[in-house]
């Protein structure tokens, strides 16, 4: 069994390991995936052996909340948290005071003597409440930290409450000692820790809070589609129109949708005619004509006529919804550089924590031994003995550490770069094709619906006399009977605004392979292909070299006769070549070594498109069961292989490729073995995946760079490597280049918004 639960209380990339360990550990769970951009797991288990109480309770135990009631909709729902924003801003309203009582008093002359006398009574007093006032605001950072630690399940929050915490136990440790032994210290003003205690606290706030816009923003092109939904459908309810949220409305239920109005849900048109517009999903400009039995998508705009629709989709699987959920899944990429950082991550936080005890050790023994009690850096007025000294360094290297920015590196960029995607009219299914892209060098192309239309037409008529009104009139009526590709291609040619069906018509008998068997009231008329035409009729040789040659085009001829062996003539049928199929193929030469054409087609026809396109490599005659048999040997040859083609046909030479590419038709997205979906069925969207998963890869790059260089150089900085040369940073100061590494990150993913050439 899957299923796909929210999980709260999640922050960082030490987070998603924890979520992903404590589950697996649950007897029964074969699998779990954590997605830290919507706050998701998706967990596949055994029903049989897990128990629900105790999947909770593991989770539980790791520090976080496995909550039942996962919603895409709420995951790309544009939240506002102004509470939130106002508890920021009155941090920092706050923090002004108390840096001024902290740093004030290196200034002997910006305080009256009433406030320092005893020792600095008054100023400490009031930072003291001041600290206490901010750290009861942020206490979840107190309580989840210490929650973390005591469940040995460490995350961002532990290193906020360490450095938070021993940062305020110090000061109330000085203020207490210099009450008792002022003589011990030798400076008029000393500097207490409580500003590093608040500010740590705020700044932090203050970075998740940027950090959380800015996944709200990598969102917005998903929350924009979800939104052309309506929020109320009219389901039809015994014979009434009853007004109902569209989340509420189910499979199986019928809705009447009026001109002007949007469609609620996916479904099948019952009763009507009438145009609608799929741009959203399609790009197509031009509304689509509907009628009865036709497939319409939830969001499309119905033009024309009231329609009556069967909805015959759950929520989930309607393309919205579907949109949306690729989009998110595709923030989870699985490849060996994100494996490794999620391994970094799992002792990250453990690791900065003995480092920062290291740190500490080293400072103090160092005091005690290279230089005195008072510490080696006394003299550079930075610090008031060598515990304050040791101290300052290890709380340091616990505020200044990220592991946010590792884990937010690649998922943010892939959400805000699928979501460019899905802008363009290609959904990734499987992100991993976005890093397997670079390498391909090999590129095949199934035939039919990819680079033709997939849609066959009458390019040649061949008659012996002219068509008569009366016989024109009785292969219309015989076609239209016949749901087949070349009868939709032969009843389009002959449809004209006053044909109707033919009054003598008896019935219709299918011939299957070959073709149709109509039945009139003084006549049997045939209308097959070739193969079955010879066995009853004689074609002369004229006509013999006339469909040689018209085959060998890539034309399909199919007979008209009767049941006296009487030949009318043939009908030329051709699947049209999609117009930027020649300027697709010209372009893709330029980036890949080989192209190819794999067809089931037969040799003549497969061969002659090829020419017509520019591919000089030709595969035909080929099952769909066997295509992957090709790709194989492509690979086996040394070629990491693209292939493009059906979705639904070519399935399984999808899969086996190193990257699938399906061509949809609107709403048909959900082709699970393609890793990238064509919504549109244009073949230059090609190029789209070649280059926006070039600018995702590189952002990835940067990020991932950023966040190890990050934490590398800054790391050795607070733990005072460079403090013989006077560089040494406060602990406020680490809480804010901590949070900036975090921000850096997501603002960088959220170039890939801008639009380039």
């Amino acid at each position: 069994m899957e299923k796909e639960y929210s999980v709260k209380n999640m922050h960082c990339a030490a987070c998603k390991v924890n979520v992903e360990t404590a589950a697996k550990k649950v007897n029964g769970v074969k699998s779990c995936e954590v997605n830290l951009m919507t706050n998701s797991a998706r967990i596949i288990f055994d029903d049989n052996k897990v128990d629900q109480k105790e999947l909770y309770q593991a989770i539980k135990n790791a520090g976080y909340e496995l909550v039942d009631d996962f919603d895409e909709d709420a995951v790309f729902e544009n939240k506002k948290d102004y509470k939130r924003l106002i508890k920021i801003i009155i941090g920092f309203i706050l923090l002004i005071p108390l840096l001024f009582f902290g740093m004030g008093g290196m200034y002997p002359d910006i305080f009256p003597e009433i406030i320092k006398e005893p020792p600095f009574i008054i100023s400490n007093v009031i930072q003291y409440v001041i600290t206490i006032a901010i750290v009861i605001m942020f206490f979840d950072y107190y309580k989840n930290g210490l929650i973390s630690i005591i469940k040995l399940s460490f995350n961002m929050d532990s290193l906020v409450f360490l450095g938070s915490f021993f940062s305020f136990i110090y000061s109330i440790y000085l203020t207490i000692n210099v009450s008792i032994n002022p003589s011990h210290y030798m400076f008029e003003h000393f500097h207490l820790y409580l500003d590093s205690a608040a500010m740590v606290l705020v700044v932090v706030a203050l970075g998740k809070y940027i950090e959380d816009l800015s996944k709200n923003k990598a969102k917005s092109t998903i929350r924009a589609l979800l939104a052309l939904r309506p929020k109320t459908a009219h389901v039809l309810v015994n014979n009434e129109i009853v007004d109902t949220p569209t989340k509420l409305v189910k499979r199986n239920d019928v809705l009447v949708v009026k001109p002007g109005e949007t469609i609620p849900c996916d479904g099948i048109v019952l009763i009507g005619k009438s145009s609608v517009d799929e741009s959203i999903i399609s790009g197509e400009s031009l509304p689509i004509f509907k009628k009865e039995d036709d497939q319409v998508v939830g969001g499309s705009v119905n033009k024309e006529a009231p329609l009556k629709i069967l909805v015959n989709k759950d929520k989930k699987d309607n393309v919205l919804n579907k949109i949306a959920s690729l989009v998110s899944e595709a923030s989870n990429m699985k490849t060996p550089l994100t494996q490794k950082v999620d391994k970094v991550s799992k002792v990250f936080v453990p690791l900065v924590m003995i480092l920062a005890t290291i740190t500490f050790i080293i400072w103090i023994t160092l005091g005690y031994t290279i230089g005195d009690e008072n510490g080696i850096l006394i003299s550079s007025n930075h610090f008031l003995n060598g515990f304050d000294e040791a101290f300052t360094f290890g709380v340091g290297v616990l505020v200044i550490s990220c592991p946010c920015a590792l884990g937010l590196a690649t998922p943010i960029s892939l959400l805000v770069g699928s979501s460019v995607f899905s802008k363009n009219y290609v959904l990734v299914q499987k992100s991993e094709g976005i890093e397997k892209v670079k390498e391909i060098d090999c590129l095949v192309l199934d035939k039919t619906n990819t680079i033709t239309e997939g849609e066959l037409t009458v390019s040649y008529t061949s008659f012996k006399n002219e068509l008569s009104e009366e016989l024109k009139s009785r292969i219309y009526t015989a076609e239209s009977y016949s749901e087949h590709p070349i009868a939709k291609a032969i009843t389009n040619y002959l449809k004209t605004d006053n044909n109707e069906l033919n009054s003598s018509f008896i019935m219709n008998e299918t011939l299957p392979g070959a073709g149709i068997k109509a039945t009139f009231k003084d006549e049997v008329l045939y209308i097959t292909n070739l193969v079955y035409a010879k066995d009853i009729i004689t074609i002369d040789e004229e006509t013999q070299k006339e469909v040689e040659d018209r085959s060998y085009k890539g034309e399909i001829p199919i007979a008209v006769y009767n049941e006296k062996r009487d030949i009318y003539g043939f009908y030329y049928l051709k699947d049209k070549l999609k117009e930027e199929s020649k300027t697709f193929i010209e372009e893709v030469k330029k980036r890949f070594k080989k192209i190819v054409l794999l067809t089931g087609d037969n040799a003549n026809i497969a061969s002659y498109i090829a020419k017509e396109v520019g591919i000089e490599t030709v595969i035909s005659e080929v099952k769909p069961t066997d295509k992957d048999k090709e790709i194989i040997k492509l690979q086996e040859e040394g070629y990491k292989v693209m292939m493009v083609g059906d979705g639904v046909n070519d399935s399984i030479a999808l899969t086996r490729a190193d990257v699938g590419v399906a061509v949809a038709k609107g709403s048909d997205i959900a082709l699970a073995s393609a890793s990238f979906i064509l919504m549109r069925s244009s073949l230059m969207d090609i190029f789209k995946i070649l280059n926006i998963s070039k600018r995702i890869r590189h952002n990835i790059s940067f990020n991932l760079f950023w966040a190890f260089i990050y934490n590398i150089i800054f790391i050795p900085v607070a733990a005072g490597v460079f403090s013989y040369f006077g560089f040494i940073l406060q602990p406020m100061y680490c809480s804010m280049l901590m949070a900036l590494s975090s921000v850096t990150v997501c603002m960088n993913a959220l170039t890939l918004f801008i639009k380039r050439n």
